[in-house]
């Protein structure tokens, strides 16, 4: 875990995770697809949906977002069977969500291009993993940021000890 959260932190994986969200945007722009701020995509229990991710892409969506999750506030989404950055109906780390999200939506329509897309940077991903020799672990979403913030609550890592 301490691995992904150093390596989040890279300027080259940075970069790479943001222009892997420019490309899933613009993807998602050609097909689009329409998205009511249900806040249905963040249901998981409620529409039959898991929501995979790798570790790194965790870590770094979660060293980038505005806030601090706490365990508690994990157990309690994980309850709901929601995603625990669901505010109301809208997503509260739009900008910083997994590229899981950004391929997700509830108007399935001609649905294919989603999961291809999701394939396509699932893959691109991986190879992220490899090129920087980062340990792979794909796994549920609020499993891995109850992880992360775990860590941080027994003080393995800090936002601000980041460069």
């Amino acid at each position: 875990m301490r691995i992904w959260w150093t390596l989040s932190a890279d300027p080259s994986i940075d970069e790479a995770l943001r222009t892997l969200h420019e490309h899933a945007a613009t993807v998602v722009e050609l097909h689009r697809p329409v998205c009511l701020a249900s806040g249905r995509c963040c249901q998981f229990k409620n529409h039959d949906h898991l929501l995979a991710v790798t570790g790194l892409e965790a870590a770094w969506t979660w060293r980038n977002a505005k806030r601090d999750i706490s365990t508690a506030a994990v157990a309690t989404a994980e309850q709901g069977g929601v995603c625990v950055y669901l505010d109301g109906k809208l997503c509260s780390i739009h900008a910083e969500r997994p590229t899981g999200c950004r391929t997700y939506f509830c108007d399935r329509g001609e649905g294919g291009w989603q999961a291809t897309l999701s394939e396509s940077l699932h893959r691109t991903i991986t190879r992220l993993h490899d090129e920087h020799n980062v340990p792979y672990l794909c796994a549920e979403w609020n499993w891995l940021v109850k992880s992360l913030s775990s860590a941080h609550e027994r003080g393995v890592f800090s936002k601000a000890s980041l460069p």
